[in-house]
């Protein structure tokens, strides 16, 4: 019994030890992750196509320019023709601390970005827009979804 008992402290002080070490391992941001599929716009006829595609990715943090809890959004072309212009919009939420958010994402189209402060957990995120492709009228692209660490 007192092998039993030994060998049973034994194995809790080893658990204890693991579970410190990984508690202080440093925390290591996960590579952009990209939203489900690219961002559809179709019906605005753009150098000879009915459509075209808008990727998107979210990066957690930490990393340079990206602190714990935030996430950077980018969107970036997925498919030729690429458009004129754009306006890119995410809407986020996170499901672990109920905090939620829209931001529109900035810089030279189409490679849009924005780092928005999401609190650590589980964030759902959506990002959608309007695309303008020249001389046609405005068009809508369909939302894309992602599922992100923060």
């Amino acid at each position: 019994m007192s092998i039993r008992r030994t060998a049973t402290r034994a194995f809790i002080l080893a658990g204890a030890t693991v579970a410190g070490l990984l508690a202080a391992a440093p925390a290591n941001a996960l590579p952009p992750h990209p939203f489900g599929p690219p961002a559809l716009t179709i019906g605005c006829p753009n150098q000879g196509s009915l459509m075209s595609l808008t990727g998107a990715t979210g990066q957690s943090g930490p990393e340079p320019g990206i602190n714990p809890g935030e996430i950077r959004f980018q969107t970036f072309p997925a498919a030729p023709p690429i458009p004129a212009a754009g306006q890119v919009t995410v809407a986020w939420i996170n499901f672990d601390t109920g905090q939620n958010g829209i931001a529109n994402l900035e810089g030279a189209y189409p490679y849009y970005s924005k780092t928005v402060y999401t609190g650590r957990g589980n964030v759902m995120a959506t990002v959608f827009g309007s695309i303008n492709l020249g001389s046609m009228p405005l068009c809508q692209s369909n939302p894309t979804f992602g599922n992100f660490i923060a």
